[in-house]
């Protein structure tokens, strides 16, 4: 049975000091109905604080008021929760509104006529849903081997605090028993810790480690710490180097998360207790895990906002007794289908005769609920596997390379763009930012069209010196020199991958270099492929462009010696970093450049027209939605002259099929949909699996 969604959004409403509410159904039988009730929706805060020490009351009053002051909001739901019946219901929170309406326990509103909590339903997955015109959607991200990074602050100096207005001082946090506590949560998950004297969780050493490409980021923060209201801002007491505590501001924290090309999926906040006893719960069995009021909660919107897909945060005070239980309960649930919601009510329900129940609280930007995804390939894929193999033997394979392989070291081309836009505060709407031909084609218009590489060299440049600044121990930054970051920026390209390549075994330009192949078609600007190559003593490439532009100076192309495995053809279609003007970045540029695929097509060499016209075509390392793909994919089509690739196999490998605009499961639709008149299929994975698993196919390892 289908899972069906309800949407109940709050939209506030200044001049009426209240929320409209906008209400909606949907399932995948193509029923949808919206509702807009006409009396808008008033929560009393004030009478809501009476009733902080009682749970229940406090249901009751919540209830009272989101049901009570409309009839048509009481229907909706009853007609709603009718229709779904037995299936699974997404029942999400959008809320819109003053900060303070975060801070609202919503976990607790109940059913119309106040039968049973909504959140305790067997077949509701209640989340607060974050939204805003601003932000990007965040679509799941492919399954893969999940690590999380734990980071425990007890700073040497918290008895000097006492916040908060019971003024009682901050007590020194169990370090190893925390540690201890975390890894039995995270059974599952690869983790990390930053704790203690030895590895201090600073905030700049924090974000370092999240946005560690070459250890392979980290996907779930699990942070363990002491925070505070400050005039409505939560702060959290994190440590400085020396050890001594570092109050940081939430909203300072969250610009930093932002600021991060890999941020986690997950973020879990723990808070901890201050000295002395708290008696919120009195007869309860079990000490207090933490007792901030929910002071954590208040980062929830904003990590959220930050990018952070899904935020679990205490919203009150809770025992250990139930903490024991929920947090390994959610992870355990969580590792089985990668569903936070799905795994919050679990964890919910295994303690929903606690008193505290209530206290965790999911917020979530991942619409569908789920974290990752995990997608299968399209096609008969033990027949591809053949096939590649056959043409890789028999010489007529030939690999379209993307930009996507180099991402480790320049950054993705969506990266690029929002940083060009963060820098220059570009007027371009968020879904455009992070199209670099747009971006770039607003530098164009509004500078120069002569400036855009010169920015492109000028970032390179200002990324390669906080890397370097950076970088520790293996990182293969470390040993890269300041003067080639500023004198030979593609050579520093070069250098960073050859350092790259040297410990990891599954790099793929390492493994492109290792296969039987006597020519490469490649989007990318650099030379990193050309460089694996040369690390084979018996290999010689030639290196060729397609000189779509007069304004590039082009070196006329070798073609007296015939590629082979030995001196293999190395193709450039969009330009290369060594030769700036000859890069293919603005959409004037991609329009030019199929201008010139049009008039120039005779001038290919021709084992080059062979190689894309007669071979099983591997299109790696490129993003299916970008310009790149779609111009280069469209114009072999119309370089053919006949709407197949080919009349072989073919296969388009994709980084990731995270489409900022669509899910990835309609992403996979969408595109087994547009691409099967051209058989092609679709490999969903890494380049580095898809390569190191061809690779050892060539070598024997599968028959």
């Amino acid at each position: 049975m289908s899972d069906v969604n309800f949407e109940f959004g709050l939209a506030w409403k200044k001049s009426q000091d209240a929320f409209d509410i906008n209400l909606r159904y949907s399932d995948s039988s193509s029923a949808d109905w919206p509702r807009h009730p006409s009396v808008p929706l008033t929560i009393d805060l004030a009478e809501l604080a009476q009733h902080l020490g009682d749970a229940h009351t406090y249901g009751q009053t919540l209830t009272d008021m989101v049901f009570g002051q409309s009839d048509e909001t009481a229907s909706f739901f009853e007609k709603a929760i009718a229709a779904a019946r037995d299936s699974t219901v997404h029942f999400r929170i959008h809320l819109d509104g003053p900060a303070r309406y975060h801070s609202v326990r919503w976990e607790l509103l109940h059913t119309p006529g106040g039968a049973h909590p909504i959140a305790t339903s067997s077949n509701i997955l209640l989340s607060r849903y974050l939204a805003n015109a601003d932000w990007n959607p965040l679509p799941p991200r492919p399954v893969h081997d999940t690590r999380a990074l734990v980071v425990i602050a007890s700073p040497n100096n918290l008895n000097e605090f006492a916040p908060g207005p019971q003024g009682k001082p901050l007590a020194p946090i169990d370090v190893e028993q925390e540690m201890q506590h975390a890894w039995k949560a995270l059974q599952p998950y690869r983790c990390q810790t930053l704790a203690g004297p030895e590895a201090r969780p600073t905030v700049d050493r924090i974000m370092r480690r999240i946005d560690d490409y070459f250890e392979g980021g980290f996907d779930i923060l699990y942070v363990v710490c002491h925070g505070t209201m400050y005039h409505d801002r939560p702060i959290i007491f994190l440590e400085s180097p020396d050890g001594a505590a570092d109050p940081v501001d939430a909203v300072q924290l969250a610009d930093r998360i932002r600021g991060l090309e890999r941020k986690p999926t997950l973020a879990i906040l723990i808070s901890c207790q201050s000295a002395g006893d708290d008696a919120e719960f009195p007869g309860v069995d079990g000490e207090m895990r933490s007792d901030d009021n929910g002071v954590l909660a208040a980062l929830g919107p904003r990590l959220a906002s930050a990018g952070v897909g899904a935020v679990v945060a205490m919203q009150g005070n809770i025992t250990k007794t139930s903490a024991d239980t929920f947090t390994p309960t959610f992870f355990k649930r969580f590792a089985e289908d990668l569903a936070v919601d799905r795994a919050m009510a679990t964890a919910r329900n295994a303690i929903k005769d606690r008193p505290d129940w209530w206290v965790p609280v999911l917020f979530s930007r991942l619409r569908s609920g789920q974290a990752y995804h995990c997608l299968k390939p399209t096609g008969d894929l033990r027949k591809t596997w053949t096939s590649l193999e056959t043409m890789a033997r028999s010489g007529r394979f030939t690999p379209i390379l993307g930009p996507g392989l180099a991402d480790g070291i320049l950054g993705s081309r969506q990266e690029i763009a929002r940083r060009w836009v963060r820098r220059w505060q570009m007027p371009i709407a968020p879904h455009g930012q992070g199209n670099l031909a747009q971006v770039a084609q607003y530098l164009r218009v509004s500078y120069s069209q002569n400036l855009v590489s010169a920015y492109l060299e000028d970032y390179l440049k200002t990324e390669f010196r906080e890397r370097k600044a950076n970088a520790e121990g293996s990182d293969p930054f470390t040993s890269l020199s300041s003067s080639m970051i500023e004198d030979d920026t593609a050579g520093a390209i070069v250098e960073v991958g050859r350092n790259l390549r040297a410990t990891h075994s599954d790099d793929p330009y390492r493994v492109l270099a290792s296969l039987p192949i006597k020519v490469y078609v490649t989007t990318g600007w650099t030379d990193l492929l050309q460089a694996a190559l040369r690390e084979d003593e018996n290999k010689s490439p030639v290196t060729m462009c397609f000189p779509w532009t007069p304004r590039a100076p082009w070196a006329r192309a070798d073609t007296s010696v015939l590629p082979s495995v030995e001196k293999p053809w190395v193709y450039h279609l969009f330009g290369r970093l060594e030769n700036p003007t000859s890069l293919v970045l603005t959409e004037d540029d991609y329009f030019a450049w199929l201008t010139a695929w049009i008039d120039k097509r005779p001038e290919l060499p021709e084992l080059v027209r062979g190689s894309m016209s007669g071979s099983s075509l591997m299109f790696l390392g490129h993003q299916l939605e970008d310009w790149d793909f779609r111009v280069i994919f469209q114009s072999i089509k119309s370089f053919l002259g006949y709407p197949g690739v080919s009349d072989s196999d073919n296969v388009a490998v994709q980084l990731r099929p995270d489409n900022e605009l669509i899910d990835p499961e309609a992403a996979q639709k969408y595109i087994q949909s547009y691409f099967r008149p051209d058989n092609v299929k679709i490999f969903w994975g890494t380049p580095q699996n898809f390569l190191t698993e061809l690779q050892r196919r060539l070598k024997g390892g599968v028959r």
